[in-house]
């Protein structure tokens, strides 16, 4: 069976990406800082109906499954990531290929501290 993580995700993110920091909404735990492929515009299309196409443009963060550290082993709806100086919230999570994930993000009106 093929390692998408390595074959793929591995590259991918250390071709593309760029590091964030992630932010807990959860105060208990301390921000860390992770590497991922950021697109501000990110164009997604479904394909699902035979009919018609149906496109949307995210902010998206694809990171890999291993970047994030044994005591906080998942991203959550309603942590954030910095990127430069930018804050976004994650509004939803997606599975990506295997070994990562797709981190829908909303640019926050909440400052950086």
């Amino acid at each position: 069976m093929l390692d998408f993580d390595n074959f793929i995700n591995k590259p991918c993110v250390e071709i593309f990406g760029r590091e964030a920091t992630y932010i807990p909404a959860n105060n208990d735990f301390d921000s860390f800082v992770i590497k991922g492929d950021f697109h501000k515009d990110y164009k997604g299309i479904k394909a699902d109906s035979s009919e018609v196409e149906i496109s949307s443009n995210e902010i998206v963060l694809f990171v890999r499954d291993v970047s994030m550290p044994p005591e906080y082993s998942k991203a959550n709806q309603g942590d954030f990531v910095e990127i430069e100086t930018t804050r976004y919230q994650i509004i939803d999570i997606q599975q990506h290929i295997p070994g990562s994930k797709k981190l829908i993000l909303h640019e926050s009106s909440e400052s950086s501290d």
